[in-house]
């Protein structure tokens, strides 16, 4: 008798390919992303930098951090920081997403205001501390070569501020809530532009016949705008919101280099440890700098990634609290009905 031949799949070889082709970001969140996030929560258990089973303290670190008064100071930085970017941010990406997808105003050079808004976005975090802090520079005076005063001159926002007749020579990176506002207008410049694209891509995917039907209905700008634009972009804006606070949280890059120049090993250049350290500048001290306590940076990790969780979380029910409250309702009758 002959031997029936198995007949293969056209697909089994695309699917052969697609995990070759995955295989590179697993291994590499298996490496650097999901063995770090263990680790650390084995070191927040653990006591003088030893191994977990051999030194196990418990709930100790945690009892430590939160009787740390500069990891409070730092929790209050983070969230003051991300609160005074996040929530602008979100409203101009929104605001300008809407100006330049809206068909009644027709905007020209539509294009040319995306490429401007998404370019800081581009730009390294140390760029861009570079240009403000030359842009905050503090006026100094200035001498000939007989050592006579011949003027002053700084950063643009000090000419700016010699030309309105104030106090020139005040330094505003050494205020902390101008430093604050400073870091913080930083990220909203850096990151409001990506959110835009975000949003454009939304609107721009929602169906042109309910815009219409709309017109048609005589619905104006800002009943469209409720009922249907905002809705069926809620769930990309819970997208936007969500990666935007567990970023936000998490800033690092631009407050540490904001107070990183040193005149002395004690003495930041801009408004001391106190304006400009987050939590995760703090989580980094504590594992860098001797003597090197991997199991307080460990603990305040996982603090930071339960903040993050759970306010994510709460984001989202509030998103969807329309959705969740007819499951609700649906349960109940349910209910009722077994009964």
């Amino acid at each position: 008798m002959f031997k029936s031949k198995r007949v293969r799949n056209p697909n089994e070889r695309l699917n052969k390919w697609a995990y070759i082709f995955i295989a590179p970001f697993i291994l590499a969140f298996l490496f650097f992303s999901l063995y770090p996030m263990i680790s650390s929560i084995g070191y927040s258990f653990t006591n003088e930098n030893e191994s977990f089973y051999e030194n196990f303290t418990t709930f100790s670190n945690y009892e430590i951090i939160f009787h740390d008064v500069n990891f409070w100071h730092s929790f209050l930085n983070t969230f003051i920081i991300f609160t005074m970017n996040f929530i602008p941010q979100i409203v101009a990406a929104l605001f300008f997403a809407i100006l330049f997808t809206n068909k009644r105003i027709r905007m020209k050079g539509v294009g040319f205001f995306k490429f401007i808004y998404f370019l800081p976005n581009i730009l390294t975090a140390t760029t861009v501390v570079i240009i403000f802090s030359f842009m905050f520079q503090r006026g100094h005076a200035i001498y000939n070569e007989e050592m006579q005063l011949v003027g002053y001159a700084g950063g643009p926002f000090t000419e700016l501020l010699k030309a309105l007749g104030m106090n020139f020579m005040v330094n505003p990176l050494y205020d902390t809530w101008a430093v604050r506002m400073v870091i913080a207008f930083i990220l909203f410049w850096m990151w409001f532009g990506n959110s835009m694209i975000v949003y454009i891509t939304g609107i721009n995917g929602i169906s042109q016949e309910v815009f219409e039907a709309a017109d048609v209905d005589g619905a104006s700008q800002w009943q469209v705008f409720l009922n249907i634009t905002l809705p069926i972009l809620k769930p990309i804006m819970i997208y936007s919101l969500i990666t935007s606070i567990i970023g936000g949280l998490q800033m690092f890059d631009i407050p540490y280099l904001m107070r990183g120049q040193q005149l002395d090993p004690s003495t930041p250049i801009f408004a001391g440890t106190s304006s400009t350290d987050t939590i995760a500048i703090y989580i980094f001290e504590k594992m860098k700098v001797a003597p090197h306590d991997y199991g307080i940076a460990g603990a305040a990790s996982v603090v930071l990634f339960i903040f993050s969780l759970s306010l994510s979380v709460a984001m989202y029910f509030v998103m969807f609290k329309e959705k969740n409250y007819e499951k609700r309702i649906w349960r109940r009758i349910k209910k009722y009905e077994q009964i």
